[in-house]
């Protein structure tokens, strides 16, 4: 049955209420996206095909499949047609696993020669195929895809029914049909036809076109879609569906969105399917209309635990109907599939942003309870580890490349933070305008492009924060020693350590909220070296201080020390110092300040900055040892030492 919805304000409350039910842990959601979203391929990378040719552009695939839940095989036909590149070319390479069986090739209407050799099957074309021309193959296989635990190709039960799904991402497509299995050539258009018994249904990318009896007691489902597509978004998923739908009606457009559950799930998961609705509002608001509404968005219920964006037809655990989950693998048809990430170097661009867009709902729906949660949880589990960067650095290895910690968790506060530097306007201007470049809207995506986008909207360099934030490892430590005079003005000491070694120092602005008196005011600090010294205004006596109090930036293990002049006080900070120190004082002692050792002789330190209640003396030439730092006019006086 359909029904239609056009999303109010009480509707979303409503969904803010039942999220809460799904949201009590300490966790954040990356943790469960990432698993949902790899495919068990982390023991079979060296499987993985080497040195394919890449002499040809893929236009189109129709795909043949027959495919039984109670069996754990594939059997069919894969037709491919493409373009020859840059010259003429007489063979085509696919990436299809070595267990799986090539039963014959068919160009220009005849058999073609093949050959499979470890993962690499090459067709020899009947005819030489022209630079620009098209031309086609079809590769008939069989066989039974290798699989360890919930791999590219699986077959399960639930209520003790057969259910079958694939999901291929990063390297498994080639495990289960024959593939170009890469990050460079998009497919433009496919059909796909799955033969499967009858009392099944399956679920598969694009439009419904039909399902029909097969004659033998089986039926044929046919699916098309017509938007490019990479290879590890195609996917199939056979069992006794229970499916049901709703129309979603939004600013541009109306379309279908289609559930295919459990049946013993089905009366338990159809609220929660309706999630996604009130989410695509706000995300068409954010990134602009979705991308695939010509055809419809699906979400079908498969065996793992989280969740994995297949083109148009997500497939989604039994507990990952939720808003976070949801939320998360809806945003992937924005930035994952409409553009998708050009190397698995770059797959933050892919889950970061949809961990980001999670959050974004939750600012949206929940600002004062599940949004600083999210924020906190994330920090919280970024932080535990000192090093790692968001850019993947091991892309043999598929835990690095879906580490929740960096690609997903990471990725998405890099990006708040980034919002932080460049304000609001400027973020999601910046963030529109990548995504609707024509260069990369339903193409492939670089960091590189990414950050031009938004430094071409901002009108600013901003490589100094990709290199740091992306490239770079670790996060900042702050360390605020505030001194107040006895007017109430204050000079602020900041200090940074870094977490590790590959970023020295972390140039930001710095929000900090200054308590007192029944009043508080946040002052933002231009953090551009350390330690680094700022004279505020607060116009109360200031009894609390918190850095960052809405959490835009990632930091941990920051400290607060707050010191309030007193008539005859004099502070040196730090003590013992290195080369600087910065004096703070009773503005009404303002007097020549010199330095003198314990013997009795003077020593220079020349001021190189100097306020009303403050000075920075530079120390770097004194010895190691003890000093005294005398102010002449009201002969006042405060020992510090000097240690290397």
């Amino acid at each position: 049955m359909k029904k239609t919805f056009r999303i109010g304000f009480l509707f979303c409350i409503l969904l803010v209420i039942s999220v809460l039910l799904h949201a009590q842990t300490d966790n954040p959601g990356s943790v469960l996206m990432a698993e949902g979203e790899k495919s068990s391929w982390t023991d079979r990378l060296l499987k993985k095909a080497t040195g394919i040719e890449d002499n040809y552009d893929l236009r189109y695939h129709r795909f043949f499949w027959e495919a039984d839940p109670s069996v754990n095989a594939i059997s069919g036909s894969v037709t491919s047609y493409f373009v020859a590149k840059n010259q003429n070319i007489s063979q085509v390479q696919f990436e299809l696993a070595s267990n799986m069986l090539a039963d014959s090739a068919i160009n220009a209407s005849s058999n073609a020669v093949l050959h499979h050799d470890g993962n690499v099957l090459t067709i020899v074309l009947n005819r030489e195929v022209a630079a620009g021309a098209l031309d086609s193959v079809t590769v008939y296989y069989h066989g039974s895809p290798g699989s360890s635990g919930f791999g590219s190709f699986a077959t399960d039960k639930h209520n003790d029914v057969p259910v079958l799904w694939t999901l291929s991402e990063p390297y498994g497509a080639s495990e289960w049909w024959p593939s170009k299995n890469d990050l460079t050539d998009k497919i433009d258009s496919i059909d796909v036809y799955v033969v499967h018994p009858d009392g099944t249904h399956a679920a598969s990318n694009g439009l419904l076109v039909g399902e029909n009896s097969n004659g033998d007691g089986r039926l044929i489902t046919h699916w098309k879609h017509r938007y490019p597509i990479a290879s590890y978004l195609i996917a199939i998923a056979v069992t006794n569906y229970s499916r049901f739908s709703d129309t979603y009606t939004g600013s541009y457009s109306s379309f279908e969105i289609q559930n295919y559950v459990y049946p013993e799930d089905s009366a338990s998961l159809r609220k929660q399917a309706q999630l996604v609705l009130p989410v695509l509002e706000i995300f068409e608001e954010l990134y602009g209309p979705y991308p695939f509404r010509k055809e419809k968005y699906g979400q079908a219920q498969f065996g793992w635990g989280g969740g994995m964006e297949h083109q148009t037809m997500t497939f989604l655990g039994r507990g990952a109907f939720n808003l976070e989950i949801i939320d998360h693998e809806l945003a992937h048809q924005w930035f994952g599939n409409t553009i998708t990430c050009g190397s698995w170097r770059d797959i933050w661009l892919n889950e970061g942003f949809a961990t980001y867009s999670s959050g974004l709902i939750y600012e949206r729906m929940s600002p004062d309870l599940y949004w600083p949660k999210w924020k906190y949880q994330n920090m919280s589990y970024v932080t535990m580890e000192p090093g790692g960067s968001v850019y993947c650095d091991d892309t043999t290895n598929v835990d690095r490349i879906f580490d929740s910690r960096l690609s997903y968790s990471k990725g998405a506060l890099v990006l708040n933070m980034l919002r932080w530097v460049v304000g609001d306007k400027v973020f999601f201007d910046g963030l529109k305008s990548y995504f609707n470049d024509p260069a990369l809207h339903f193409g492939f995506a670089r960091t590189a492009d990414f950050q031009r986008h938004i430094e071409e909207t901002a009108g600013c360099d901003l490589n100094w924060f990709f290199s740091n934030w992306i490239y770079g490892q670790g996060y900042p430590s702050y360390k605020l020693t505030c001194t107040q005079n006895l007017d109430k003005s204050a000079v602020i000491n900041l200090e940074q350590t870094t977490s590790h070694a590959s970023v020295s120092f972390f140039s930001l602005p710095v929000p900090v909220r200054f308590y007192g008196e029944g009043r508080d005011t946040i002052i933002v600090l231009n953090n551009n070296s350390t330690p680094e010294d700022f004279y505020i205004e607060p116009g109360f006596t200031i009894d609390s201080i918190r850095i960052d109090p809405e959490r835009w930036i990632i930091s941990a293990g920051n400290t607060v020390v707050i010191n309030k002049l007193q008539e005859k006080d004099i502070i040196i900070s730090p003590n013992p110092a290195s080369d600087r120190i910065t004096v703070y004082y009773n503005p009404d002692d303002e007097s020549d300040m010199a330095v003198f050792g314990v013997d009795g002789r003077r020593f220079e330190a020349p001021v190189k900055e100097k306020f009303r209640g403050w000075a920075v003396l530079d120390v770097s030439a004194l010895p190691c040892g003890g000093y005294l730092l005398y102010f002449a006019g009201t002969k006042k006086a405060e020992k510090f030492l000097i240690a290397r």
